[in-house]
């Protein structure tokens, strides 16, 4: 590392620092303050499956399986921590929640190529500011040492918050709504990143969209399951 590179890192920690003091991390899932994004009482009565509980198999469009490794399942309090995280503007959650999702790739020995985020649409990006998907997938791609192929997928129309839809309009909702760039896809085994497995219809149309794509494999990794 750089003497810049030092200084750099310390200033920025430093300045972090001063921050949280100034502004107390607010805990995500209870709210409480000064400790931290993520609360220990919080991740103590998360419900983190094991390896041998954390998959699930959807079935393609095409006929093909995929499979989908969660690292825990969706209730309280990390049901408010995944609210908070996307629609509340705390993006810092985004380490505590990937550390159990890369957590649990190993226990799985979840080993691959690359690592693609679910993709949003320009105009919700725009609304929400970041890419929740893709900020769990830089993180867990730094703990894997997996390269993130954020331009692998790209949300080609805007479709409608799945949470406001039933299990077949969530297929509809989804289907076209994705393209895949073969040249970062084709022949690699892939991780698929989001965050909450629900019907599956969004990860289903994105692993459809990467094989007809050429990609080898796909495994999708969420941090939570419905």
């Amino acid at each position: 590392m750089s003497v810049m590179a030092s200084v750099i890192g310390h200033s920025r920690r430093a300045f972090g620092f001063f921050l949280d003091l100034l502004y107390p991390p607010r805990c995500g899932g209870c709210g409480q303050y000064g400790e931290g994004w993520w609360c220990a009482t919080c991740n103590g009565q998360t419900q983190w499956l094991s390896a041998c509980d954390s998959q699930a198999v959807l079935e393609l469009p095409s006929g093909q399986s995929l499979t989908v490794i969660s690292a825990a399942k969706f209730g309280s309090p990390l049901r408010e921590g995944i609210h908070c995280f996307k629609y509340e503007g705390q993006p810092q959650l985004a380490e505590a929640f990937a550390d159990h999702m890369s957590a649990i790739a190993k226990a799985n020995n979840l080993s691959a190529d690359g690592i693609v985020p679910v993709p949003l649409h320009a105009t919700r990006l725009k609304e929400r500011g970041f890419n929740q998907s893709l900020l769990l997938a830089r993180h867990i791609g730094a703990t894997l040492g997996k390269p993130v192929e954020a331009r692998a997928l790209r949300r080609i129309r805007p479709t409608q918050q799945q949470a406001h839809l039933d299990a077949a309009a969530r297929k509809e909702n989804t289907r076209g709504a994705f393209a895949a760039l073969p040249e970062l896809v084709k022949g690699r085994a892939l991780i698929l990143v989001d965050d909450v497995l629900t019907t599956g219809a969004t990860l289903a149309e994105c692993a459809n969209v990467l094989y007809e794509a050429g990609a080898q494999c796909v495994v999708a990794l969420t941090l939570a399951r419905a």
